[in-house]
């Protein structure tokens, strides 16, 4: 359950939020179910934040710090995460219709199990060591221009495109 105090203060802005976190780097962060919904929270340090079951949708956060955050079941339908760093974090059982995650940082986050449709473009993100095992709804040009590596896993259902010489070039 979340701290009601914590997202009182997240909610008057992320200004303030960001000088109480410089202030109390130790206080963990809980905001667990909370309702964010159409909140900006461009530039917000939400690093080792428990979001879990969060209500995110509409939200702003781009270039959020969320590093090893945990986002498991959080609600990201049309949220803005274009440039967050994600690094780390846990979001697995997602929604993520139509969220911009363009040159959002995912390396090593555990997206498993979330849904994306043909609205979430991957461009310029990050993917490196991400596990996309089990996510549902995506599809190679959803994936194109992103960075991946080896440690990278997508569904099986993307198999037989990512053994494709040609497809693989293009994240080259």
């Amino acid at each position: 359950m979340a701290s009601q105090e914590q997202l009182e203060l997240l909610k008057k802005g992320v200004d303030g939020w960001n000088q109480w976190r410089e202030a109390n780097p130790d206080t963990p962060i809980d905001l667990a179910d909370g309702d964010l919904r159409g909140a900006n929270l461009k530039g917000a340090d939400l690093r080792g934040a428990n979001l879990e079951g969060a209500k995110l949708q509409f939200s702003n956060l781009s270039a959020a710090q969320l590093e090893k955050a945990n986002l498991a079941r959080a609600k990201f339908q049309e949220v803005n995460l274009q440039g967050a760093q994600l690094p780390g974090a846990m979001v697995t059982q997602c929604n993520f219709m139509e969220a911009n995650v363009q040159g959002a940082n995912f390396e090593g986050a555990d997206l498993s199990g979330s849904q994306f449709n043909e609205d979430v473009f991957f461009m310029k993100a990050n993917l490196k060591g991400a596990n996309l095992t089990d996510a549902s709804g995506l599809h190679p040009n959803n994936i194109q221009g992103a960075m991946i590596d080896k440690e990278t896993r997508f569904p099986d259902y993307l198999q037989d495109d990512l053994e494709d010489e040609d497809f693989l070039n293009s994240f080259l």
